[in-house]
Order: structure tokens, then C-alpha cells, then sequence
């Protein structure tokens, strides 16, 4: 019976694929904060028609990554003027960073109020890049800003993630060190 030699393997040899498998496991992208459960609250801008009114709203993601993303939006309103129409508009559902697209607000779903100046709306949205800001705005999208929900300090409004079973897993990099806080102070 023949004995075969043992197969050499040198170092040099696996440090390439080595660092290419690291390499992606480092910069491949996680999910978009926004790809979760992500819940608005509305609070009138400066200057708004109506500076009591109040909004809330849930924009959902369904899954699929972009440009074929999928989202339930909804939205409830109350303090709006009686039988008057309103758009929801979110900016920079489309295009590239640093676009004009980017920068554009896009109609989601419109109403109509009620008598008692309460409405809502909702709808099933297919492709949202990004979602950093969503207006209340009188008369469809183009309209004047009446309600904000935004992610920026300070507001007006907020919006808040929560993962949910449709969300990205976010990828843990073996080279990197868990992040200070300012609740964790940084030993030197």
C-alpha cells in the first residue's frame, strides 16, 4: 500500500483568503436603522396652522431589500382643521445620498378630516431608502408643513426603531470592540 505525503499548506498561502473573508465579514453593510418597526410622533413646526394637533404613526418594514422593499404605513391625527385634506410625505423615500431625491419629500397616503378635525390614513408603500423626517402637510405633499416627526435632536416630533422579525441581523465584526458609551466610560 502506498502512503501519500501529507499535503504543505505554508502561511503566506492562506493569509489572502484569510483577509478577504475578514474583510467582508468588517464592511458588509448592516441594515438600515429604519429597516424595523419605526414609531412617529407627530408635533407641529414653527409656525404651523395648527399648533395644537397631534399625530402618531407606524411605518413598518415588511421585508425585501431595496429597491424592492416592503411597508405598512399608518398614521392618526386629531386637533386638524374640520373637513380639510392632508398628505403624509416622507423625505428621502428615493434616490442616492446626497441627492435631490434625497432631499424631496414623497406623498405616502392622504385624508380627508371629519367634522371633528380628527383623520388617518394608511398604505401598503413598495421602496423606501431612508426614513430621517415625515410631515403633516395641508393640501397634499406640495402643501405647507402642519405636523413633524423627525429622528434629528431637538425635533419637532420623533421616530424610534425597534428591530422586528423582518429587520437585518445586524453582523457582528470579529476585529471590532464593542463601542464606548457615555454611560461606559473609556479605560485608558
Amino acid at each position: 500500500m502506498r502512503r501519500s505525503s501529507p499535503v504543505r499548506v505554508s502561511r503566506r498561502s492562506l493569509v489572502l483568503p484569510t483577509a478577504a473573508i475578514l474583510a467582508f465579514l468588517v464592511l458588509r453593510p448592516a441594515g438600515a436603522v429604519h429597516e424595523s418597526t419605526n414609531t412617529l410622533v407627530f408635533a407641529p413646526v414653527p409656525g404651523s396652522p395648527a399648533p395644537t394637533a397631534t399625530g402618531t404613526g407606524v411605518v413598518d418594514f415588511r421585508g425585501e431589500p431595496e429597491p424592492e422593499s416592503k411597508w405598512v404605513a399608518t398614521f392618526r391625527f386629531a386637533g386638524l382643521a374640520p373637513a380639510t385634506a392632508y398628505a403624509v410625505a416622507v423625505q428621502g423615500r428615493f434616490g442616492a445620498d446626497g441627492s435631490a431625491e434625497a432631499d424631496a419629500f414623497t406623498e405616502v397616503c392622504a385624508f380627508r378630516t371629519g367634522d371633528d378635525g380628527a383623520g388617518g390614513c394608511w398604505y401598503y408603500v413598495r421602496a423606501m431608502r431612508r426614513l430621517g423626517a415625515a410631515q403633516l402637510r395641508l393640501d397634499g405633499a406640495d402643501g405647507p408643513p402642519v405636523l413633524q416627526a423627525t429622528r434629528a435632536p431637538g425635533g419637532p416630533g420623533s421616530i424610534t426603531s425597534q428591530p422586528n422579525r423582518f429587520s437585518p441581523s445586524p453582523v457582528a465584526s470579529p476585529l471590532a470592540s464593542p463601542a464606548a458609551t457615555p454611560a461606559s466610560p473609556v479605560s485608558r
